[in-house]
């Protein structure tokens, strides 16, 4: 399903840009996202090293249990991944490109998460490239309904948008063809109720009647 969700948030993105423009914050109908709004968030780079939230779904707040605007996104990962995370955004900004990236959540009860989070380059009202469209794609929310919260973040890996897509459709397709994969027996042309195959012992025993 988060595959489906990130596949589906890109696209919308997609749609937006136009000859390799960057498309602005204020293009963003919330109508168009209706289902995934609570999974959205916004940033915006206020230094190179700082990009902090502007909004935030419900879903998002619930999940770390508290309101997330003005707070810095980088500050959710353990800090000796800080310098890591922070040129991946930058690099999504300067490209102009979306990135997608793989990580886990970790809860207050030690349970950890997968996870998948989706980032877009976004315009500002002065058209410059410092925002950008953010999703938090869990594997599952047992833990949001067992009422845990996540206290941090860990990333794993991170692809931009083409990659991300060519996996996932290649994963599709294996999914796909692993389950029209059947057994099939082989069989025999009968005439009628008389089987007209005759084994080699059979074939003997007519030659010496």
């Amino acid at each position: 399903m988060r595959k489906a969700a990130a596949a589906k948030i890109l696209a919308y993105w997609n749609t937006l840009q136009t000859e390799s423009v960057v498309p602005a914050a204020a293009q963003i109908d919330p109508r168009a996202l209706k289902s995934h709004l609570p999974d959205l968030f916004m940033l915006e780079r206020l230094d190179r090293a700082v990009f902090a939230f502007r909004l935030a779904g419900t879903r998002m707040c619930q999940r770390f249990g508290r309101e997330l605007r003005d707070h810095d996104f980088v500050r959710l990962f353990p800090s000796g991944q800080h310098g890591e995370l922070v040129a991946q955004l930058n690099t999504a900004l300067q490209s102009g490109e979306p990135i997608v990236i793989d990580g886990i959540a970790a809860t207050l009860d030690g349970e950890t998460v997968e996870t998948e989070i989706v980032l877009m380059p976004l315009t500002d009202a002065e058209g410059r490239v410092v925002r950008l469209l953010g999703a938090l794609l869990p594997a599952d929310d047992q833990a949001l309904r067992n009422g845990e919260l996540y206290v941090a973040l860990r990333l794993e890996t991170t692809s931009d948008a083409a990659a991300y897509g060519a996996a996932a459709q290649a994963a599709a397709t294996a999914a796909f063809a692993a389950a029209r994969e059947t057994r099939v027996s082989f069989l025999r042309v009968v005439d009628g109720a008389k089987d007209t195959h005759k084994t080699p012992e059979k074939q003997s025993q007519a030659v010496a009647g």
